[in-house]
């Protein structure tokens, strides 16, 4: 008998190694007389592999109980106390996880390979299914299981470390917006951004509001309209031969959102999932707490000194002794923490409830859910309903009609203003003086509203206008939004033959925002208020159809497809006022209640159309070799009529080297992949023609009218033009406990759309030209490992790491430089620029003066700055990845996610203002709690003798001069960090305690936390992740939204 036993199996069996696998396996019944012992029964079979081999040590346990068994040396089994009706869950290392239902009678089984689970049919670019050994290009897929519990409130920040070359940029700017980049920055000024599809929709994903030098709002973008509970999987295609078939768009990847529906065969279920988390701020402060309110080593002693000194922190040594605030009161003069006076703790609350089921002809889902976050800053808050459903109907047993919708209201309020802007709440709390308690800015008295003097003005508590007071900001400006979209799709799919089909679609994706923001009258720095509000509409309609053709002949397969597209995109705001001031009457916060002759109404309006036809031709041998092509040929109206037609190819190729070749039986699978592909990220309309506007006057009784466009068009503009080559290696190991996915990649952008600075005697500032050139290359590599996995033990690991070098080839004739729009510093004097011969995304600004041997050069004691702005760094990190892990003890599972990323600079205003205020760290150095005003021998060299300096200056003095010669290079961070990202701790309840209940099919609770713990980092003061917008300009960080953790719980509920 023993000579029969595969050394594998018997191998494992002797390490007592019995396993499961993930997908169900077909199965070979055969039944013999059983003998019943009143209400439960003893359950015998037999477990065989495809080749007819017994399987040893495979698990047989009874779904939902600890109830198990392994099989023995012929692949035999006896499981007591088996009820009918019980289902038999059957695994083993290397093989399908097959579940069975008893019925009395003895199981013999036939167990699937697991590496046949590669030929999973995949949904690639346009909804085309292809096998998944077939691909010549690098996706990966994600479950929706992995967004659910620790979940972020935006689905694209949730894929931070989960996917090799997927760089996710965090932010703190509070609107819950998303920066998602694959492969590297591919456009100098345009999007770089991926392509998302929800459901075959394509799907905006702008950002509604951004911050700049200036200030400004997140108001969110698409995916935080998307609700976790409904997302089945998330596939990304990385490469361009992935989404080449997305021509015009398809440059920088796609995105593939598949939402929850129905399942053929299965009955009606009700599934309710609550997910609750509590997010309290991650102080990472470490400012200095000896030293408070004051100047000159002096504490304030009366009004007027805590006026002038409400943000400096030159003071005396805080000793709980008095001093005077700026309304005149005596207080104690020690430390005060103003993050726990004022923030509060968020609460974000996710409901959802969906019915899905099936019958002969109709299959769906229908969901609706409700979130309620409640935000760290008080009287600030977001809303969401959304109603989500995905059906088919078999109107006859070849023609099918689907129907998938998401539909989405959202309503939020009291967004603070970001960067260094009037209306910045967070800069409030950050900035007062270390012994200044904000609680006494609430209201002049208790007559009076938050924020606001006994005048009914707002209560400010130094000389500037424009620092604010927090309460004044969060109860009476108004930050408001609201907004509805729609997404969605009509299919109707003909199956002509069994390998024939042609179905065509309807698709609509859109939104209605309404935003408003009110100053009111009686604030510090616009005394006679202003109000700015605006009603935006986009839509966009793409009406598709496809024929499909996949048939096989003897050892070859053979598949196409032809179809095309026509695509309108429609954007139309209405703004009746953008800041019109003042209001006639107070308290009447109205577009009627403004003065009329300062309404500044205007219209925007933009459409663009896209017509397009594409084709793909698959060809395969034995199911080892594969080839596909692909083209796509895209119309655009945004280009000259003789200018207007881009071809975009891609060509994959494959070979499963394990099929074609012998191995020994511990080398389960091997694939070599080779892709090549063309694409591009389109044009904006309106790049290309003048544009005029009629002005306000006439002349010899003519209207006047002018060019509208500050920067001069190009008639001979084209898309920007990205290649991509591709190698790739897929591993699996002792049937696939160890797995490994690499690639190598080059990304080539060429024809690059810029503006290019032009002479200001042409009457334009810039001129709109092809001219960049940029060069992505790079490494992606994942390893997935089942160490452990037995009767009721799992443990499974995955590894992923990235790496990408971009460089600046070509930026015009004589440009050496472009600075990146909105990614300029309003403090610091520094910039986010692409420079020829660098890397994309470099921090320029200004250093100190040196010696030739690097030593600082001294003023009269002081330091000085470089004659000439330098390269300080680059925003943009090289090396990205993560490391997931799920252990399962029976009905306990664990699972944490750490994600990485390495390589980046940043410049921190927090720290540059930390620096000027005496609140950083660095500024004890020179002072004494004895004599905190005494002077101090810095170290450097004194330019005037070139020897070591000797003069003697205030602490005050120098570090106060390193932010005024706005050296930049002292706020330079390296913004590495390792995170805890991830986990939770889950407890599936066993059938035989929810048996008793009846009407629950599953119940699942689960402790989860998110951003629970920095393991690593070297920021002073601030979170690395502290952007100040999510655009092209990574790099800057200044008086963001505090870092918060997320702790909380979620109850899964099946009925």
């Amino acid at each position: 008998m023993l000579r029969r036993l595969k050394p594998v199996s018997l191998l494992l069996t002797l390490a007592g190694i019995a396993s499961s696998g993930v997908i169900y396996a077909s199965t070979t019944l055969e039944t013999e007389s059983v003998r019943n012992t009143q209400q439960t029964s003893t359950c015998k079979g037999v477990v065989k592999d495809s080749q007819g081999e017994t399987v040893i040590g495979a698990s047989v346990v009874v779904k939902g109980t600890t109830n198990g068994t392994i099989t023995g040396l012929d692949g035999d089994f006896s499981l007591s106390n088996v009820k009918k009706g019980d289902i038999i869950q059957i695994s083993f290392v290397g093989y399908q996880t097959l579940e069975v239902t008893f019925n009395g009678q003895a199981i013999n089984v036939v167990l699937k390979d697991d590496s046949q689970k590669l030929d999973e049919v995949v949904v690639t670019a346009l909804g085309i299914k292809r096998q998944s050994r077939s691909l010549g290009y690098s996706t990966t897929q994600v479950g929706g299981e992995e967004f659910t519990l620790a979940r972020d409130p935006n689905v694209g920040n949730a894929l931070s470390g989960k996917i090799a070359g997927v760089s996710v940029a965090g932010n703190a700017t509070g609107g819950g917006s998303s920066r998602v980049i694959i492969r590297g920055n591919a456009s100098l000024t345009g999007n770089n951004m991926p392509l998302y599809v929800v459901d075959g929709v394509p799907f905006d994903n702008t950002n509604q509001g951004s911050a700049g030098q200036y200030g400004g709002y997140d108001l969110g973008d698409g995916l935080n309209n998307i609700n976790a509970d409904d997302i089945e999987s998330i596939q990304v295609l990385k490469g361009a031969a992935a989404s080449a078939l997305y021509g015009y768009r398809g440059g920088n990847g796609a995105i593939l959102i598949t939402t929850k529906s129905g399942k053929k065969g299965k009955g009606m279920t009700i599934d309710v999932n609550n997910n609750l988390t509590f997010n309290t701020i991650y102080d990472m402060r470490d400012f200095q707490k000896v030293y408070g309110q004051g100047t000159d080593g002096k504490r304030p002693t009366d009004k007027q000194a805590a006026i002038d000194s409400d943000r400096s922190n030159w003071g005396e040594a805080m000793d709980g002794g008095d001093a005077v605030n700026f309304l005149g009161q005596t207080y104690k003069y020690s430390y005060v923490d103003n993050f726990k006076n004022f923030y509060r703790t968020g609460i974000s609350n996710a409901t959802s409830i969906a019915i899905s089921g099936s019958d002969e002809k109709l299959t769906y889902r229908f969901g609706v859910s409700n979130n309620i976050e409640k935000s760290i800053l008080p009287n600030s808050g977001n809303r969401q309903f959304g109603i989500n459903t995905n059906t088919t109907y078999d109107i006859f047993k070849n023609l099918h009609f689907t129907v998938n919708a998401n539909y989405v209201t959202e309503k939020f309020n009291g967004r603070s203003s970001l960067s260094d802007a009037n209306g910045n709440t967070n800069a409030a709390i950050l900035w007062h003086a270390n012994s200044f308690d904000i609680r006494w800015m609430e209201r002049g008295d208790e007559t009076c509203d938050w924020g606001t003097t006994t005048d009914g003005e707002e209560m400010i508590s130094g000389n500037s206008v424009y620092f604010n007071n927090p309460y004044w900001l969060q109860y009476r400006k108004t930050n408001e939004a609201k907004k509805s979209r729609l997404t969605g799709a009509m299919t109707l799919k003909w199956d002509i033959t069994n390998w024939l089909y042609l179905q065509g679609a309807v698709q609509r994706d859109g939104y209605n925002l309404e935003y408003q923001n009110v100053q009111p009258i009686g604030a510090a720095a616009d005394p006679d208020g202003y109000m700015t509000e605006y009603q935006k509409t986009y839509y966009e309609m793409n009406y598709n159809f496809l024929l499909g053709f996949d048939k096989t002949f003897k050892d070859w397969s053979v598949g196409a497809t032809f179809g095309g597209n026509k695509l309108v995109n429609t954007m139309r705001q209405y703004t009746p006022t953008d800041g019109g001031r003042p209001f006639v009457v107070d308290g009447l916060w109205s577009v009627n209640n403004i003065d009329p002759t300062d309404l500044r109404a205007s219209i925007d309006y933009s459409q663009y159309k896209v017509n397009s036809l594409y084709f793909t031709a698959d060809l395969g041998w034995k199911n080892q070799v594969f080839l596909n092509v692909t083209g796509r040929n895209d119309w655009f109206s945004t280009l000259s009529p003789e200018n207007n037609s881009y071809f975009y190819p891609s060509v994959t190729g494959s070979l499963v080297f394990t099929d074609s070749f012998k191995f020994p039986e511990w080398f389960t699978f091997g694939k070599i992949r080779a892709s090549w592909a063309q694409a591009s990220n389109g044009t904006s309309a309106y790049q290309n023609q003048l544009t005029y506007k009629v002005l306000t006057y006439k002349i010899n009784g003519q209207q006047a009218v002018t060019v509208n466009n500050s920067t001069y068009p190009n008639p001979d503009l084209k898309p920007v033009e990205i290649s991509e080559k591709e190698v790739g290696l897929n591993l699996s190991f002792f049937r696939n406990r160890l797995n490994f996915d690499m690639a190598y990649y080059i990304k080539n952008t060429k024809d690059d759309i810029a503006q290019v600075s032009t002479s200001g005697s042409s009457g334009f500032t810039s001129r709109i030209m092809n001219v960049g050139e940029i060069r992505n290359k790079g490494f992606e590599f994942m390893v997935d490992i089942t160490p452990v996995q037995t009767k009721n033990f799992m443990w499974n690991t995955t590894f992923n790491i990235a790496y990408n070098d971009s460089k600046v080839l070509y930026l015009g004739e004589g440009v050496d430089r472009l600075a990146i729009d909105g990614a300029t510093s309003n403090v610091g004097s520094v910039g986010i620029y692409n420079v020829v011969g660098s890397s994309y995304g470099e921090i320029i600004g200004y250093k100190y003066k040196r010696d030739e041997n690097g030593n600082l050069l001294l003023k009269d004691g002081l330091p000085q700055t470089s004659s000439e702005q330098e390269s300080l760094g680059n925003g943009v990190y090289k090396y990205t990845g993560g490391w997931s892990n799920t252990l399962k003890y029976k009905n306990l599972s664990l699972s944490f996610l750490i994600d990485f990323k390495l390589g980046a600079k940043l410049f921190s205003g927090t720290n540059y203002l930390a620096y000027s205020y005496g609140l950083h760290k660095n500024t004890l150095l020179g002072r004494t709690p004895d004599s905190p005003n005494q002077t101090y021998v810095f170290p450097g060299i004194d330019e005037a003798t070139g020897e070591a300096n000797e003069v003697a200056v205030r602490a005050q003095d120098y570090w106060t001069k390193i932010a005024d010669l706005n050296i930049a290079e002292e706020f330079i961070y390296d913004a590495s960090f390792i995170k805890l990202r991830e986990l939770s701790l889950s407890y599936e309840f066993p059938q035989s305690i929810l048996s008793k209940l009846k009407v629950v099919k599953a119940l699942n609770i689960s402790l989860i936390a998110r951003n629970l713990w920095t393991i690593m980092k070297h920021t002073d003061n601030i979170d690395p992740e502290s952007a100040y917008n999510n655009g092209n300009g990574q790099g800057l960080e200044l008086n963001g939204y505090p870092y918060t953790r997320n702790v909380g719980f979620n109850i899964n509920l099946k009925f």
